[in-house]
Formats: structure tokens, sequence, C-alpha cells
């Protein structure tokens, strides 16, 4: 999808709003010419987080102040 910034500007939710729910990107564009591409982030799966944190063991912290 494109999008000039005026247009973002103008419907920002119209344009914003796929790239939120992860259907695609946006490009933005000045004078015709692309300047800002937004892609989603894929979320974090919290599960593998966990076992990631779990398998690196104990960490000693230094001292508090």
């Amino acid at each position: 999808m494109q999008a000039t910034l005026t247009e973002l500007r103008r419907q920002t939710t119209r344009f914003v709003r796929p790239v939120i729910n992860g259907r695609g990107k946006l490009t933005v564009t000045e004078h015709g010419e692309p300047c800002l591409q937004v892609v989603p982030v894929p979320r974090i799966d919290r599960k593998a987080a966990l076992e990631a944190l779990r398998s690196i063991g104990p960490v000693n912290l230094p001292p508090r102040k």
C-alpha cells in the first residue's frame, strides 16, 4: 500500500490499521519518491522467551549501591 504524507495525515487509520493487523506494509511517498516504509513487527513468543531465560541459569548481579 502506498500513501502520500498528506493522505497519511488526513486518513491515518485507513493506512496504518492494516499494517497493525499484519496484513501488509505501507510505503509513504514525498513528491512521488518513496521515503518511508512501515512494516509490522512480529509478536514475541512469551513461552519461548521464558524458556530461553531459564536455559541461561542463575545470573549473579553486581551488588546494589
